[in-house]
């Protein structure tokens, strides 16, 4: 006889440590997902060191047999992604789970009985806490590594999520660049045309960043975040706190050459930020740092070749000028100058056909698609 299946919120020690540790005992044979540091996983739920939680509603839940834990999940409330986007939603996040229908249906519950004791009419997931964290269940794409802070699962989660009462919401993709991708000549004669014309693409400059004026430099790109997504699906305007808290954690395996922004007058325009992959650097450290993974993670990261174009940005006033491309050809031009060999470029909206042109006019195939899902209560 089967043990049932016993759903509890987390309240204790052990608790906490079953909920972070899961992913590293269901993954731990699957070389695709590449074991982040344990000592960030236990952040991510710390008041103290994640500005994300100020403000968002979260309730964590793991599920066991006996004393096996089979899954967990958290269910989360953003007011300012629910005033903005949907009004009555939340979300399901960080979920985890072994092949375990019924474990799986238990976690649901529990979630959407915690959301709607919030008032939640409206479910959307998996969102790992904010719209800025990890986002969608990996569809497609699985036989590619896992990028920084780019979401994998493996295949059987979409019939786990679907068996719960989910469907589409909308897709996510992600494109490859290699050195060998070259711009259509449409996109060499945007910057052609900039050279020659007297108009706004005429006077937009393209710098790299500048390593040396770290704290003025993460300002300005604070600044030009919120500026370019505000009319991008599920955007919430990001705070100072959780910018800077995020790009002190990104500073380790800054690359100035790898963050590029476009300038119109001297004042910013736009901004490009790739971040060199650093799972290529923890893989096999077991999301551990001692006794030697910090030893090996300080010789692998300067030897990067991987990273992941992050962001591309252009406030709304310069969309569709040409800005965008100018940004992107910089970004090539120096990834190829540093011996950049792959770089992903996720997570790209479905249904945002700008930047999906600018993508397809460099020559990058599609090679991942995220789905986010949703459920009415």
């Amino acid at each position: 006889m089967v043990a049932p299946v016993e759903v509890r919120a987390v309240e204790s020690r052990a608790d906490e440590s079953a909920f972070v540790d899961l992913p590293y005992h269901l993954y731990r044979d699957d070389a695709r997902w590449v074991p982040p540091l344990r000592t960030v996983e236990r952040r991510r739920w710390s008041l103290r060191h994640n500005a994300s939680l100020r403000g968002r509603w979260v309730a964590r839940f793991v599920a066991r047999r006996q004393a096996s834990v089979r899954g967990r999940i958290a269910a989360i409330v953003d007011p300012e992604f629910g005033a903005r986007w949907r009004a009555g939603a939340g979300f399901f996040g960080c979920f985890e789970c072994a092949d375990d229908p019924e474990a799986a249906a238990a976690l649901f519950g529990a979630a959407e009985a915690a959301l709607s004791s919030r008032g939640v009419r409206h479910v959307l997931g998996p969102v790992n806490v904010t719209t800025q964290d990890e986002v969608g269940l990996l569809v497609d794409g699985f036989e590619r590594p896992s990028t920084l802070l780019s979401p994998y699962t493996p295949p059987f989660y979409q019939r786990l999520v679907e068996a719960a009462g989910y469907g589409r919401s909308r897709d996510y993709h992600a494109y490859l660049w290699t050195p060998e991708a070259r711009a259509s000549p449409a996109v060499e004669r945007v910057v052609a045309m900039g050279a020659r014309r007297a108009d706004v693409l005429a006077s937009i400059t393209v710098r790299t960043g500048d390593g040396s004026h770290w704290d003025d430099e993460v300002r300005l790109l604070h600044g030009l975040y919120n500026a370019c997504f505000e009319g991008v699906w599920g955007f919430v305007p990001v705070t100072w706190d959780e910018f800077r808290e995020r790009a002190e954690s990104f500073k380790p395996f800054y690359r100035p050459e790898l963050v590029v922004i476009a300038e119109s007058g001297g004042a910013p325009a736009g901004f490009g930020l790739v971040l060199p992959d650093v799972n290529a650097a923890l893989a096999g450290l077991g999301g551990r740092l001692l006794p030697f993974g910090w030893l090996r993670l300080v010789r692998r990261v300067p030897r990067l070749r991987t990273g992941r174009f992050i962001l591309l940005g252009v406030l709304p006033a310069l969309t569709g000028r040409g800005v965008a491309a100018l940004i992107a050809g910089r970004m090539m031009e120096e990834g190829r100058r540093i011996g950049m060999r792959e770089v992903e470029l996720s997570l790209v909206l479905d249904d945002n056909r700008r930047m999906r042109r600018v993508i397809d006019a460099f020559g990058c195939p599609r090679i991942k698609t995220w789905r986010l899902y949703e459920k009415a209560l």
